[in-house]
């Protein structure tokens, strides 16, 4: 571990207790466009859902698995990445608005099935007590509508009298205190299967289809309507023109997700500031869909359900999370916020330097005592990387299958490996015999397409064996013919391996790793940098990732001793 000499000690402590611990603040990183993880499905699949969270927790309710309506409610809880079925609505129903006030959810209209009644029907759900009462009716009875709270208030807008049927303008505002309806100047434009959020007190409408019958044509168009005037204003079209899309507010931004354009389901992301009345592609969602409902908690947009193809089988429980403004506050990538943080910001005091420069939101431009504030606020806490792509603890007890706590790249353990429950350096540890022993994971990415690191706890080992390859490709972290680490991830086959002379095959436990920073590679034993050279970029490979052996599995090169904690990284990590 890094050592710090008594004045670094000094300043270090001195800044920290003149900041103080103080609550978390919001900052970002270089990477603009967002990081998704998939989590957890809903229990059961459907369509044209809508959602609200509460405390936490997110409602998933109603919409279809085929045809009917259904009065499915589910919640779920990100703190724990777990759905809980709760008490059913009333009156099953698709296609219909929800909206929170004051803790509560407020479902709006909708339709009992594909074709069957169009309803004016308002149902409210308290979470707290898992109850539902019933309100008074919407004075038109639509479906295919989307709503927005601005002063507690809920704006019910758009749709269409029947399923498929003609696009409205009508706006009707309805007030939960004193359960009355209030009609409010119609859109400029008819409009169904649009999203509308909030910002500031306007609400947007966003997108959808102006003609009914048939799959409908997804629109571009973006009309701001203000409240307190009970007026419209036309604003910049959104870049795609979609329907069956949902949208969500973080950060004063509305993020426009997925939907359905020429019949063809989307992944595609956009944010639109209100602010400056402009849009900015972002990472795409990684399953294209239609008819799905977003909700946000502490942050993150959460895409649940919807439609990947046509047919009843093509309706999906998936859940992937956004993150818009992903914030690293663990520089090191050890998983936890502590001194070797604090030493790598103060490291980085006074510069502009976007991987340090973490508050206020989005950063300043001079690491200074606001970031700090913010790595105080975290400190002593374990950190999920927003940037793991693949995370294999390597605590299991038996079986042949190695969980990837991301979820994404679970590892099956092939030959006679033995789990050692408690004798691992972070918890378990798998023993490979260094005969035939290894662990195989799917491909997870091409050292060609950008910056990535690769982290690992090694015990053991021989001259010549391999910590971690990929088939057909390099062998990304292994000893040499001393026994000290080195790489042969290269630019080309000319080019030589990177290779330290820090010897790990003493029996003893060591974190080795591998850093790409789009020039520089790296190699770290300890979390101290061993080995440094620059490239002008690495050869390409998409082949399936191994634990414990060479690329071609060739005797010799099995790993034999002890691996825990594998980690690899969407960025460059500087322990």
């Amino acid at each position: 571990m890094r050592l710090l000499n008594r004045f670094k000690m000094s300043r270090v402590w001195m800044l920290v207790f003149c900041v103080g611990f103080v609550g978390p603040s919001l900052g970002q990183l270089p990477e603009e466009n967002g990081i998704w993880t998939t989590k957890s499905p809903m229990q059961r699949a459907r369509i044209v859902l809508s959602s609200g969270a509460v405390n936490g927790k997110i409602y998933a309710i109603g919409g279809s698995p085929h045809l009917p309506g259904v009065n499915w409610v589910e919640e779920y809880d990100p703190g724990t990445d777990t759905w809980t079925p709760k008490a059913g609505m009333p009156t099953a129903r698709a296609t219909a608005a929800s909206s929170v006030v004051n803790g509560k959810i407020y479902v709006i209209g909708g339709v009992t099935r594909f074709n069957g009644e169009t309803l004016s029907t308002v149902e409210q759900y308290d979470p707290a007590t898992d109850t539902w009462t019933t309100k008074a009716n919407m004075p038109t009875a639509r479906t295919a509508l989307s709503s927005s709270v601005v002063d507690g208030k809920i704006y019910a807008i758009g749709g269409s009298r029947t399923f498929r049927g003609t696009p409205l303008t009508t706006v009707e505002q309805y007030d939960p205190a004193t359960d009355t309806w209030t009609p409010k100047a119609g859109m400029p434009t008819a409009r169904d299967y649009a999203s509308a959020s909030a910002v500031n007190g306007k609400i947007y409408m966003i997108g959808g289809a102006t003609v009914g019958g048939g799959f409908p044509q997804g629109v571009s168009t973006v009309e701001e309507y203000d409240p307190a005037t009970n007026t419209w204003m036309p604003k910049a079209d959104m870049p795609t023109a979609r329907t069956y899309f949902s949208t969500s507010v973080v950060n004063g931004k509305i993020f426009a997700m997925g939907g359905l354009a020429a019949n063809n389901h989307l992944s595609a992301v956009e944010e639109y500031d209100p602010a400056t009345d402009t849009w900015t592609p972002k990472a795409g969602m990684p399953t294209a869909r239609s008819m799905l409902t977003t909700s946000v908690v502490n942050g993150k947009i959460y895409a649940i359900g919807g439609s990947i193809g046509d047919g009843a089988s093509n309706k999906v429980a998936t859940v992937e999370a956004y993150d818009p403004y992903p914030i690293i506050v663990d520089f090191n990538g050890d998983y936890v916020v502590d001194i070797e943080d604090l030493v790598l910001l103060i490291e980085h005091w006074g510069q502009d330097d976007p991987m340090y420069d973490i508050a206020p939101p989005f950063g300043d431009g001079v690491v200074d005592v606001t970031d700090l504030e913010v790595l105080m606020s975290f400190w002593g806490q374990e950190i999920d990387d927003p940037y793991w792509l693949a995370h294999w603890k390597l605590d299991e007890t038996e079986g042949d299958v190695a969980y990837d706590s991301v979820g994404e790249y679970d590892a099956v353990v092939l030959g006679d490996a033995v789990w050692q429950q408690e004798g691992g350096q972070v918890g378990g540890a798998l023993q490979l015999d260094g005969i035939d022993d290894y662990v195989n994971a799917s491909f997870v990415l091409n050292p060609a397409d950008g910056v990535f690191s690769v982290f690992a706890w090694v015990k053991g080992g021989v001259p010549g064996q391999v910590i971690l390859s990929q088939v057909d490709g390099e062998n990304w972290l292994m000893l040499d013919a001393q026994g000290s680490l080195k790489t042969t991830l290269k630019g080309s086959r000319r080019d030589p391996d990177l290779t330290s002379e820090v010897v790990i095959s003493d029996d003893t436990w060591h974190r080795v790793g591998f850093t790409w920073d789009g020039v520089n590679r790296v190699l770290y034993v300890d979390d101290s940098e061993v080995a440094r050279d620059t490239q002008a970029g690495l050869r390409g490979s998409q082949g399936d990732l191994t634990i414990g052996a060479g690329n071609s599995l060739d005797a010799g090169t099995f790993w034999s001793g002890m691996i825990d904690d594998v980690l690899i990284y969407d960025r460059a990590i500087e322990p």
